[in-house]
Protein backbone atom coordinates (compact mmCIF):
# COMPACT_ATOMS: atom_id res chain seq x y z
CA UNK A 1 0.00 0.00 0.00
CA UNK A 2 1.26 3.47 -0.92
CA UNK A 3 0.90 5.24 2.41
CA UNK A 4 1.66 8.68 1.00
CA UNK A 5 -1.23 8.40 -1.46
CA UNK A 6 -3.56 7.96 1.51
CA UNK A 7 -2.57 11.23 3.20
CA UNK A 8 -1.52 13.50 0.33
CA UNK A 9 -2.74 14.30 -3.16
CA UNK A 10 -1.45 16.98 -5.53
CA UNK A 11 -5.10 17.44 -6.52
CA UNK A 12 -5.58 19.49 -3.34
CA UNK A 13 -3.42 22.37 -4.54
CA UNK A 14 -4.45 21.82 -8.16
CA UNK A 15 -8.10 22.27 -7.17
CA UNK A 16 -7.38 25.43 -5.17
CA UNK A 17 -5.53 26.89 -8.16
CA UNK A 18 -8.42 25.96 -10.46
CA UNK A 19 -10.96 27.59 -8.16
CA UNK A 20 -8.82 30.73 -7.88
CA UNK A 21 -8.53 30.99 -11.66
CA UNK A 22 -12.19 30.19 -12.35
CA UNK A 23 -13.35 32.92 -9.96
CA UNK A 24 -10.89 35.47 -11.34
CA UNK A 25 -8.27 35.54 -8.57
CA UNK A 26 -5.34 34.02 -10.51
CA UNK A 27 -4.27 34.20 -14.15
CA UNK A 28 -4.47 31.36 -16.63
CA UNK A 29 -0.69 31.41 -17.09
CA UNK A 30 -0.11 31.07 -13.34
CA UNK A 31 -2.61 28.20 -13.18
CA UNK A 32 -0.84 26.35 -15.99
CA UNK A 33 2.56 26.90 -14.37
CA UNK A 34 1.29 25.68 -10.99
CA UNK A 35 -0.26 22.58 -12.49
CA UNK A 36 2.99 21.80 -14.30
CA UNK A 37 4.86 22.08 -10.99
CA UNK A 38 2.32 19.71 -9.46
CA UNK A 39 2.99 17.17 -12.22
CA UNK A 40 -0.06 17.82 -14.40
CA UNK A 41 -0.04 18.81 -18.05
CA UNK A 42 -2.80 21.12 -19.24
CA UNK A 43 -4.49 20.19 -22.55
CA UNK A 44 -5.31 23.25 -24.63
CA UNK A 45 -9.04 22.62 -24.45
CA UNK A 46 -9.26 21.83 -20.73
CA UNK A 47 -9.72 25.33 -19.33
CA UNK A 48 -12.41 26.14 -21.87
CA UNK A 49 -14.18 22.91 -20.92
CA UNK A 50 -14.05 23.83 -17.23
CA UNK A 51 -15.57 27.24 -17.94
CA UNK A 52 -18.29 25.68 -20.08
CA UNK A 53 -19.25 23.12 -17.43
CA UNK A 54 -19.24 25.75 -14.66
CA UNK A 55 -21.38 28.18 -16.66
CA UNK A 56 -24.67 28.96 -14.96
CA UNK A 57 -23.67 27.42 -11.64
CA UNK A 58 -24.29 29.51 -8.55
CA UNK A 59 -21.87 30.02 -5.67
CA UNK A 60 -18.69 27.90 -5.36
CA UNK A 61 -18.19 25.96 -8.57
CA UNK A 62 -15.25 23.76 -7.60
CA UNK A 63 -14.64 21.20 -4.86
CA UNK A 64 -12.41 18.21 -4.17
CA UNK A 65 -13.37 14.59 -3.58
CA UNK A 66 -10.91 12.21 -1.86
CA UNK A 67 -11.48 8.71 -0.56
CA UNK A 68 -9.48 5.94 1.03
CA UNK A 69 -9.69 2.31 2.17
CA UNK A 70 -13.21 1.41 3.17
CA UNK A 71 -14.64 4.61 1.70
CA UNK A 72 -16.53 5.07 -1.53
CA UNK A 73 -15.75 8.26 -3.41
CA UNK A 74 -19.05 8.20 -5.27
CA UNK A 75 -17.25 8.90 -8.53
CA UNK A 76 -18.33 6.54 -11.34
CA UNK A 77 -15.68 4.21 -12.68
CA UNK A 78 -14.08 3.49 -9.33
CA UNK A 79 -11.97 6.65 -9.23
CA UNK A 80 -10.76 7.53 -5.73
CA UNK A 81 -10.32 11.25 -6.26
CA UNK A 82 -11.43 14.02 -8.53
CA UNK A 83 -12.18 17.71 -8.99
CA UNK A 84 -15.92 18.37 -9.02
CA UNK A 85 -17.22 21.17 -11.24
CA UNK A 86 -20.76 22.43 -10.64
CA UNK A 87 -21.60 19.35 -8.57
CA UNK A 88 -21.88 16.85 -11.42
CA UNK A 89 -18.86 17.05 -13.71
CA UNK A 90 -15.81 15.31 -12.27
CA UNK A 91 -12.30 15.84 -13.60
CA UNK A 92 -10.15 12.82 -12.72
CA UNK A 93 -6.42 12.28 -13.31
CA UNK A 94 -5.17 12.41 -15.96
CA UNK A 95 -7.72 15.02 -16.92
CA UNK A 96 -10.63 12.89 -18.06
CA UNK A 97 -14.25 13.89 -17.51
CA UNK A 98 -16.71 11.67 -15.64
CA UNK A 99 -20.38 12.60 -15.31
CA UNK A 100 -22.23 11.81 -12.07
CA UNK A 101 -25.92 12.17 -11.24
CA UNK A 102 -25.25 12.23 -7.49
CA UNK A 103 -22.08 12.78 -5.51
CA UNK A 104 -21.32 12.84 -1.78
CA UNK A 105 -22.12 16.17 -0.14
CA UNK A 106 -19.22 18.54 0.47
CA UNK A 107 -17.43 18.47 3.80
CA UNK A 108 -19.27 21.33 5.49
CA UNK A 109 -16.78 21.61 8.35
CA UNK A 110 -15.49 25.13 8.85
CA UNK A 111 -11.70 25.54 8.76
CA UNK A 112 -11.79 26.03 12.53
CA UNK A 113 -13.71 22.80 13.11
CA UNK A 114 -11.48 20.78 10.79
CA UNK A 115 -8.39 22.37 12.32
CA UNK A 116 -9.54 21.41 15.82
CA UNK A 117 -9.96 17.79 14.75
CA UNK A 118 -6.49 17.81 13.20
CA UNK A 119 -4.97 19.45 16.27
CA UNK A 120 -6.26 16.57 18.36
CA UNK A 121 -5.01 14.12 15.73
CA UNK A 122 -1.58 15.76 15.70
CA UNK A 123 -1.24 15.51 19.46
CA UNK A 124 -2.35 11.88 19.40
CA UNK A 125 0.07 10.94 16.61
CA UNK A 126 3.01 12.75 18.22
CA UNK A 127 2.28 11.05 21.53
CA UNK A 128 2.31 7.67 19.76
CA UNK A 129 5.75 8.41 18.33
CA UNK A 130 7.10 9.46 21.71
CA UNK A 131 5.56 6.43 23.39
CA UNK A 132 7.20 4.08 20.88
CA UNK A 133 10.60 5.06 22.25
CA UNK A 134 12.08 4.77 18.77
CA UNK A 135 15.64 6.07 18.51
CA UNK A 136 18.53 5.51 16.10
CA UNK A 137 21.67 7.44 15.23
CA UNK A 138 19.93 8.51 12.03
CA UNK A 139 16.84 9.73 13.80
CA UNK A 140 17.52 11.08 17.26
CA UNK A 141 14.34 13.07 17.29
CA UNK A 142 11.37 11.94 15.17
CA UNK A 143 10.00 15.49 15.12
CA UNK A 144 12.99 16.59 12.99
CA UNK A 145 11.99 14.14 10.28
CA UNK A 146 8.40 15.33 10.61
CA UNK A 147 9.59 18.86 9.84
CA UNK A 148 11.49 17.72 6.76
CA UNK A 149 8.48 15.85 5.41
CA UNK A 150 6.21 18.81 6.12
CA UNK A 151 8.40 20.83 3.77
CA UNK A 152 7.80 18.21 1.04
CA UNK A 153 4.05 18.30 1.43
CA UNK A 154 4.07 22.08 1.13
CA UNK A 155 5.93 22.08 -2.21
CA UNK A 156 4.82 23.24 -4.70
CA UNK A 157 2.64 25.68 -2.86
CA UNK A 158 -0.73 27.33 -2.95
CA UNK A 159 -1.69 30.51 -4.81
CA UNK A 160 -1.02 33.81 -3.08
CA UNK A 161 -4.77 34.44 -3.01
CA UNK A 162 -5.50 31.43 -0.78
CA UNK A 163 -7.51 32.45 2.31
CA UNK A 164 -5.27 32.39 5.42
CA UNK A 165 -7.64 30.10 7.35
CA UNK A 166 -7.48 27.52 4.56
CA UNK A 167 -3.69 27.79 4.32
CA UNK A 168 -3.44 27.10 8.06
CA UNK A 169 -5.72 24.08 7.73
CA UNK A 170 -3.70 22.64 4.83
CA UNK A 171 -0.49 23.14 6.83
CA UNK A 172 -2.02 21.22 9.74
CA UNK A 173 -3.04 18.38 7.40
CA UNK A 174 0.49 18.28 5.97
CA UNK A 175 1.98 18.04 9.45
CA UNK A 176 -0.23 15.14 10.50
CA UNK A 177 0.56 13.40 7.19
CA UNK A 178 4.27 13.89 7.85
CA UNK A 179 3.95 12.40 11.33
CA UNK A 180 2.27 9.30 9.94
CA UNK A 181 4.90 8.90 7.23
CA UNK A 182 7.66 9.31 9.82
CA UNK A 183 6.38 6.40 11.85
CA UNK A 184 5.39 4.03 9.05
CA UNK A 185 7.84 4.70 6.23
CA UNK A 186 10.93 6.27 7.83
CA UNK A 187 10.96 4.34 11.11
CA UNK A 188 9.61 1.13 9.59
CA UNK A 189 7.50 0.70 12.71
CA UNK A 190 4.14 -0.91 11.94
CA UNK A 191 3.11 -1.59 15.52
CA UNK A 192 1.03 1.60 15.53
CA UNK A 193 -0.57 1.12 12.10
CA UNK A 194 -4.12 0.64 13.35
CA UNK A 195 -4.02 3.86 15.39
CA UNK A 196 -2.38 5.88 12.64
CA UNK A 197 -4.60 4.59 9.86
CA UNK A 198 -7.60 5.95 11.75
CA UNK A 199 -6.15 9.45 11.27
CA UNK A 200 -6.23 9.23 7.47
CA UNK A 201 -9.88 10.19 7.27
CA UNK A 202 -9.26 13.31 9.37
CA UNK A 203 -6.57 14.38 6.92
CA UNK A 204 -8.70 13.80 3.82
CA UNK A 205 -11.70 15.53 5.37
CA UNK A 206 -9.58 18.54 6.27
CA UNK A 207 -8.18 18.80 2.76
CA UNK A 208 -11.67 18.65 1.21
CA UNK A 209 -13.05 21.14 3.74
CA UNK A 210 -10.18 23.52 3.03
CA UNK A 211 -10.80 23.42 -0.71
CA UNK A 212 -14.54 23.98 -0.21
CA UNK A 213 -13.78 26.98 1.99
CA UNK A 214 -11.39 28.43 -0.62
CA UNK A 215 -13.96 28.09 -3.39
CA UNK A 216 -16.60 29.73 -1.20
CA UNK A 217 -14.36 32.69 -0.43
CA UNK A 218 -13.29 33.02 -4.07
CA UNK A 219 -16.91 33.06 -5.24
CA UNK A 220 -17.94 35.98 -3.02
Amino acid sequence: MDMRAEVYSPLQNATVWLAAWLHGHESADDLIDAWRDLGFTTPASLMAEVREKAEGAHGPQVRLLLSGPGEASGIPGGHREGIVIADRHVLVPEWEWVEADTLPAPAWLSPGEADQLLTQATDEAADLIEASGYRTDALHNPRLTVGTLSDFYDTPGLPGSVPPRAAKLFARADRVAAIIETVISRMGDHSLDSQLFSLWRHIRTARMAGVTYCAGEYSR
